[in-house]
């Protein structure tokens, strides 16, 4: 992936984190459950990454 594409990535990310941090239900789940949840998924999504990354998948054209 090229720097620009990376850059792109990173601010999709960054949006879609601020989209999600403004929902009215996640401000009603309180701080604590918030955390929790957001560390579950950064733990599903690493998971992911490390499966894909140890099986040598690869999208090709």
């Amino acid at each position: 992936m090229n720097q620009a594409a990376t850059i792109v990535s990173i601010i999709t990310v960054i949006g879609c984190l601020v989209l999600a941090t403004r929902s009215a239900a996640l401000r009603g789940l309180g701080m604590a459950r918030a955390f929790r949840l957001a560390l579950i998924w950064a733990a599903i999504i690493l998971g992911l990454v490390l499966a894909i990354q140890l099986t040598g998948l690869r999208i090709e054209r």
